[in-house]
């Protein structure tokens, strides 16, 4: 394929199995593996579970079989998506997920981080377990641009400066924050979080300078002058907020400066002035007696918010101040969320085993 963005031409026989009946369709009518990936975009009235598998001139449901780590969007075409899976690999979907394919030389193990080139729509970087991959080539290529010595050590996140793409941060699971300036070249450690898993990286959408870094145990960390100095948050959370030490996801409001969610062991707790100050939001149930796996802001209203629990999904469209729940479609847990940043009404949710 010359060029990542150029769509599918798929034979006639995949355009009928992509109908309601088998490879796309709600979750009333799926059959067989119902894991990989769905989509809605009805924000959650109605789901699609996205299965098609193509290899070469075979089309199955395989996709269905996919657990999924990590999922990534590229920011200039949101029709392409890549999923990081448990076994199978990177995958990639140039169609909205209407069908997928496997990342050449990386079609197995397991795909912990995907960043995509915010610029450059054919360079994507991967992590799986000690090193980080580059394809310059639309996945065409894989070559390795980093290696962790520590072969027990993996890298667990990945983010790809939006400002300036030659600049990269990776988190590793000892607690170190690497950092490359020169597209994956070479790479220098921005400081290290002695003793915990790095969990999230995530960057300001108006200032590329202010990272935030969250982990398993130490609360979060966070630089505003891109990585030369450090900032702890741990003791803003205080003794309410203990367990929120143990970050999850950090979500950031794409609308309100400076406003971020951590989903943690706690519940979600949210701040409005880079982690100074928090506040808890009142869930459905009480605080540290439910998981959540996932957690996304609607791009185009802030009010909007929704997290997945390991067998709900569950929509707030007042802030947070109400909640409504309703099943997964899906009998896995929803454990990724990935929303189009036009349409916050269009969602991916990607998909693990109950017992994972």
């Amino acid at each position: 394929m010359k060029n990542m963005h150029m769509r599918l031409a798929l034979p006639f026989l995949a355009v009928v199995l992509f109908g309601q009946g088998c490879f796309g369709g709600t979750s009333s009518t799926s059959t067989g593996p119902d894991g990989g990936v769905w989509k809605t975009t009805d924000r959650g009235m109605t789901w699609a579970n996205k299965r098609a598998l193509v290899t070469g001139a075979k089309i199955t449901a395989d996709a269905a079989t996919f657990s999924v780590v990590t999922m990534a969007m590229d920011p200039q075409d949101s029709s392409s998506l890549y999923v990081g899976t448990a076994e199978h690999g990177l995958a990639y979907s140039l169609d909205g997920g209407d069908s997928w394919q496997r990342g050449k030389s990386l079609n197995t193990g397991r795909i912990n981080a995907i960043a995509v080139d915010s610029k450059n729509k054919c360079t994507v970087y991967a992590a799986s377990a000690n090193r980080i991959y580059k394809t310059e080539t639309c996945g065409r290529d894989w070559a390795t641009v980093f290696v962790d010595p520590r072969t027990d050590k993996s890298f667990t996140q990945l983010i790809v400066d939006w400002y300036n793409p030659t600049t990269l941060y990776a988190g590793t699971s000892e607690g170190d924050i690497f950092k490359s300036i020169n597209a994956g070249v070479s790479w220098q450690a921005a400081t290290r979080i002695e003793g915990t898993p790095i969990s999230a990286i995530v960057m300001d959408p108006r200032d590329s300078r202010l990272v935030y870094v969250g982990t398993q145990g130490d609360g979060i960390w966070l630089t505003k002058d891109g990585g030369n100095t450090w900032l702890q948050v741990k003791k803003q959370f205080g003794d309410e907020f203990r367990d929120a030490r143990r970050v999850t996801r950090i979500v950031l409001d794409p609308k309100t400066p400076d406003m971020l969610y951590v989903v943690s062991k706690y519940g979600i707790i949210v701040s409005q002035d880079q982690g100074e100050t928090w506040k808890a939001l009142s869930l459905t149930a009480p605080p540290g007696t439910i998981t959540i796996l996932a957690m996304a802001v609607d791009p185009t209203d802030s009010k909007k918010l929704v997290y997945t629990s390991p067998t709900t999904i569950t929509t707030s469209d007042d802030g947070g101040v109400t909640w409504t729940s309703k099943k997964l479609p899906t009998t896995r847990q929803g454990a990724f969320l990935l929303t189009d940043p036009k349409d916050g009404g269009t969602l991916y949710l990607g998909t693990i085993p109950q017992k994972q």
